[in-house]
């Protein structure tokens, strides 16, 4: 997916999420919520899965 697709897809899931909670931000109009790219859903994914592995070993070090 190209950079020009990729804003233009970003684009229609803000003005989609803006339709769904009716709601935008009070300082800049942006929308109260959006929904995640798919790079942005990756990086928190890997991000859940560190944390997972760290609680895990904190908890077994502790015992």
């Amino acid at each position: 997916m190209d950079e020009q697709t990729r804003r233009q897809r970003r684009k229609e899931l803000e003005i989609k999420s803006v339709e769904q909670v009716g709601e935008t931000h009070p300082e800049g109009g942006e929308p109260a919520v959006r929904w995640l790219t798919p790079e942005e859903i990756d990086e928190l994914r890997r991000d859940m899965a560190e944390s997972s592995a760290w609680a895990r070993a904190e908890l077994k070090r502790r015992r």
